[in-house]
């Protein structure tokens, strides 16, 4: 009974303060005063949608332009804006983009199928940089190779030498990869027979190795059997003595090797050759692979022409120089009316039989056949 004796004064209390808030009053004990009556709001207080836009624009941009900075300073692939001559004194020969359409196989012979393509044009360039570089100190052999794996230089080396072929060079196309042969498998011959055994057997003449392509003035001459050491076999006189030897019927022998950094094989080949050509695939190789593979090639004396930029992804230009119609292009003669309809006008074909260009030695195969088709 004490107990609730105790409770009672807090239950009056209770009572008094339900009272006074069911009459809408206060009590004076209170204390309490209304200052300001409560309006409710028109528009919601949080969140703040324009204020949260603009903060989150400019802070994602600050991140997006971090991130772009990082990237860019942490990616040391070569493209074809980098400074070849500042990485390690190299020079950019050519810069080939993006092929639409290339498979493994007969497709990486683009030249032929796309001859007026982008990718086909810079095959010529490469080409024509080829021969000025010659013009300085002859290249009669010349070998395509890459700092690492899967960077196009198969691809290059076989285009090259068609393009080679197609200009009135008398070409030799070798396979000296003896670890990935693919020569064969693009130009879609049988490797039966090729340099490993040539290398081999010294009975063996490379006449009887070569196989023919549908190409004309290209000749194909694939790796053969896979030896077991590579190397060693590379590594003998017998390789030197054949492009030598070569060099009686060719006018340029173009020699696909294995990469420089993950094998020896490269440098073997380099050491027999006129000149090398490095191929760095735009945003994969990493700079630092190409300098390596260049210091190694350059103990080795090996002579670098130049490096040839592939898979380029660069934006497109702002015009292109392109053929006209064959037909708009006929050669008008004297007393021909020039506004006939260019498909009645006759035609007088162009010669243009091969010319010697700056890669051709005075000895050469093909100076003799243009020299033999201009006696009298």
């Amino acid at each position: 009974m004490g107990a609730l004796a105790d409770l009672q004064p807090v239950r009056d209390q209770l009572k008094m303060a339900l009272e006074a808030s069911s009459n809408g009053g206060i009590t004076v004990d209170a204390k309490i005063a209304i200052a300001e009556p409560a309006v409710a709001p028109t528009a919601p207080y949080a969140p703040r949608l324009p204020l949260n836009l603009a903060l989150g624009f400019i802070v994602g941009g600050m991140l997006a332009a971090a991130i772009v900075v990082g990237l860019a300073y942490l990616d040391r692939s070569v493209r074809s804006t980098t400074d070849f001559l500042e990485l390690d004194n190299l020079h950019l020969l050519a810069s080939l983009g993006v092929v639409p359409k290339l498979a493994r196989g007969r497709k990486q012979l683009f030249v032929l199928d796309q001859p007026t393509g982008e990718a086909a044009e810079a095959i010529r360039l490469l080409r024509a940089n080829i021969e000025f570089a010659s013009a300085e100190r002859e290249i009669a052999t010349l070998a395509i190779s890459s700092a690492d794996v899967e960077e196009g230089k198969t691809t290059v080396a076989a285009t090259l030498a068609v393009t080679l072929a197609q200009a009135g060079f008398i070409t030799a196309l070798v396979d000296a990869d003896l670890r990935r042969p693919k020569m064969h498998t693009i130009f879609g011959v049988a490797n039966v027979r090729g340099l490993s055994d040539i290398l081999k057997s010294s009975e063996l003449p490379w006449k009887k190795a070569v196989t023919a392509s549908s190409i004309p003035d290209l000749v194909l001459l694939t790796s053969g059997a896979l030896p077991k050491n590579p190397s060693d076999l590379l590594s003998g006189d017998r390789l030197g003595d054949g492009f030598d030897d070569m060099k009686k019927s060719f006018d340029v022998i173009i020699v696909d090797t294995a990469p420089v950094l993950p094998v020896s094989d490269a440098v073997l080949v380099a050491a027999q050759v006129d000149g090398m050509v490095l191929v760095a695939q735009s945003g994969r190789t990493r700079s630092d692979d190409l300098r390596q593979a260049a210091n190694m090639l350059r103990r080795g004396a090996v002579r670098i022409v130049g490096v040839a930029s592939n898979q380029e992804r660069s934006r497109p230009t702002t015009g292109r120089y392109t053929m006209d119609d064959p037909a708009e292009s006929a050669v008008v003669a004297y007393g021909d009316d020039p506004t006939a309809n260019a498909a009645e006008r006759p035609r007088t074909p162009i010669p243009f039989p091969p010319v010697p260009g700056l890669m051709v030695r005075e000895d050469s195969p093909q100076r003799q056949r243009v020299a033999s088709k201009s006696a009298p």
